[in-house]
């Protein structure tokens, strides 16, 4: 996904100053790598804070990269870059082709924005507590049973429920060995904000998963892992793109905690033959 692209899958979040940012960045893609971020804020009618807080916004670490991304976009053709629109009354060849497309954009997108030191920090709170609860309410739920099938594989002790009533009575008496995984693409599903606003009274640390952007549950995290804004079609009955992102997400973060430690592998070594062992024993 191109810079411009990224940008209009946030537009219904960006302020009135950040929307002329963009206008003027929409207009004037090839003048704006040569600008500095006083002159950039000079031409849209902006401050010049304001266009260093945009280009983070919209998931860039610094004003330097995002000018190196859009001058890349510039030099590139514009067909084929973007995800492709999935018809009514397609193909199935052309679904096929835009499934494929789509997924190749999602991956490479989540790739770009997750970052090195957020990765790390959540390994690292991974690693310091006892207990993991995971939750994740509908496609997100999926993404909960995947971070659960991977960790439980290394002896974790992980837990994946948005039910209250089973939740807080261990988050409360266990909160010392508590770590909260929450998962929602929006970061604004009900029941997840609701855990991650109880989990910060209790003082427990939150990971948080969502889509790139702000918004409330990125908030409450103490690690916000962000990935890409996929587009979805109007019948996203599958939240496709969406899931792809995550379980993208998960796995990088998984294969990076294995090769961080031996031991984890080792773990994971011995997981898959103790499975084995019982299928040849007993099935």
């Amino acid at each position: 996904m191109g810079v411009l692209n990224r940008i209009e899958s946030m537009e219904n979040e960006l302020s009135i100053a950040e929307l002329s940012l963009y206008n003027y960045i929409q207009t004037h893609p090839g003048k704006v790598p040569s600008m500095t971020a006083e002159q950039l804020g000079q031409a849209a009618k902006v401050s010049a804070p304001t266009v260093v807080r945009f280009v983070k916004k919209v998931g860039f670490q610094s004003f330097t990269d995002f000018k190196m991304q859009l001058s890349v976009d510039n030099q590139q053709p514009l067909t084929g870059q973007g995800y492709a629109d999935l018809a009514p009354g397609a193909s199935i060849d052309e679904l096929k082709s835009s499934f494929s497309r789509n997924a190749q954009v999602t991956i490479k997108e989540t790739a770009e924005i997750l970052k090195e030191e957020a990765l790390l920090a959540a390994i690292q709170l991974i690693q310091k507590k006892e207990r993991l609860f995971v939750a994740g309410v509908g496609a997100s739920e999926l993404v909960a049973i995947d971070i659960q099938q991977k960790w439980s594989r290394l002896g974790n002790s992980v837990t994946v429920t948005h039910d209250y009533n089973s939740l807080l009575p261990q988050l409360v008496n266990k909160k010392e060995q508590s770590l909260l995984w929450l998962i929602s693409n929006s970061g604004a599903t009900p029941e997840i904000l609701h855990l991650g606003e109880t989990a910060k009274d209790l003082g427990i640390p939150i990971i948080t998963m969502t889509r790139l952007g702000n918004n409330p549950l990125s908030k409450l995290g103490d690690v916000s892992l962000q990935v890409s804004r996929g587009k979805e079609s109007d019948l996203r009955s599958a939240a496709t793109n969406s899931i792809v992102a995550h379980l993208m997400a998960i796995d990088l973060l998984f294969y990076i905690y294995i090769g961080n430690d031996h031991n984890n592998a080792k773990k994971v070594r011995q997981s898959y033959h103790s499975v084995q062992e019982y299928r040849q024993n007993y099935l």
